[in-house]
């Protein structure tokens, strides 16, 4: 037994050694202040794509940095703050290269207020507690970290946001894919263990024990070089340098098309989006048709499935956007669908001027 003891002792040691120094409630102040600057997102899901996230408050006035994903395309989306207030937000800017958002929260409605009672946010009264993009803590391997987020919608309102907790693997650069496609972020990221991206979960805040942000958790990939899922977060600088083009404190970069997503012409204006959920292919389904626009008026419906435009096949989604993207609104489009068993041929004239 006096063995057993004196060896117990010396693991207790070892471990204290090797173990990341946690001081005393270091756990609750880094909770409390990535709460208070997490907010639960809610907009547009498809297939395997949840319709919910997270985002981190970036500025005093409002300012909500993300992933960029579905969910953002919706038409309305909804934020909810760590009191249970709630948001509408809009999207100030995108990077599918980097695949970051930034979103402001324009509106709000108190949860004790009727669904159907919003307010008009005002900018001058507003006051969000944020993180500071600037700072740069020293984050060293084996350091603990700590991810502040919506994981499974498991907090609707006022609840907390949940937590998880890990140690900093690695800082590396991204190699991965989304499925089948090359996840087109390649820059460097944080790699760490324990914490996941579960579906609601990229967009978390990443802290240190001082509630410092360190990173942002990005959307799950499969590794390029393991071919496993990858868990990481975005690095503060990588989220800094967004932040100052998003908000046009330095130069955008351009798209690799060289030009920006802004300009870049959208398959929304016939008035369909397709579907981006699937496996080892993406089959460009019609998800939805817009009211009114020439897409309906031609009697496309969803569930469509768009084998070819103007005499062109289209393999699967992103061929399909390419080709929509090239179109002249002067022109008629011609597009064959399968519908259920049938093949149709659909000619979509534009709407005139």
């Amino acid at each position: 037994m006096p063995r057993l003891g004196a060896y117990i002792l010396a693991l207790a040691a070892w471990a204290t050694v090797l173990s990341p120094a946690v001081r005393a409630g270091g756990f609750d102040h880094a909770i409390e202040s990535a709460g208070i600057r997490t907010v639960k997102l809610y907009g547009l899901g498809a297939g395997l794509q949840a319709g919910y996230g997270s985002g981190i408050i970036v500025s005093e006035d409002g300012l909500v940095l993300t992933v960029f994903s579905l969910l953002i395309d919706a038409r309305t989306i909804r934020a909810t703050a760590s009191d249970g207030t709630r948001y509408e937000a809009e999207v100030v800017h995108r990077d599918t290269e980097r695949q970051l958002a930034l979103l402001k929260l324009v509106q709000s409605r108190h949860p004790n207020q009727p669904d159907g009672t919003i307010e008009q946010a005002n900018d001058a009264a507003l006051r969000f507690p944020f993180f500071d993009l600037s700072g740069r803590p020293e984050l060293r391997r084996g350091d603990w970290v700590i991810a502040a987020g919506n994981p499974f919608k498991v907090a609707d309102g006022a609840e907390p946001v949940s937590i998880a907790h890990g140690v900093l693997s690695a800082k590396t650069r991204l190699d991965a894919k989304r499925r089948t496609k090359k996840f087109p972020y390649t820059g460097d990221v944080l790699v760490i263990d324990s914490i996941t991206s579960n579906p609601g979960a990229p967009g978390s805040a990443l802290v240190n024990l001082e509630g410092r942000l360190v990173g942002m958790i990005g959307r799950v990939v499969i590794s390029e070089l393991t071919h496993t899922h990858f868990n990481y977060a975005y690095p503060v600088d990588v989220l800094h340098e967004f932040f100052l083009e998003a908000t046009g404190a330095t130069p955008s970069k351009p798209e690799p098309s060289g030009r920006a997503d802004e300009e870049r012409p959208r398959p929304a204006d016939l008035g369909l989006r397709l579907s981006k959920a699937g496996y080892r292919k993406v089959l460009p389904f019609v998800e939805r048709v817009r009211r009114g626009s020439p897409a309906a008026r031609a009697g496309i419906r969803p569930d469509d499935l768009i084998l070819s435009i103007n005499g062109k096949t289209v393999a699967d989604v992103e061929a399909c956007n390419r080709r929509l993207e090239t179109l002249s609104p002067q022109e008629p489009v011609v597009l064959v669908i399968r519908r259920g068993r049938t093949i149709h041929s659909v000619r979509i004239e534009w709407e005139e001027e």
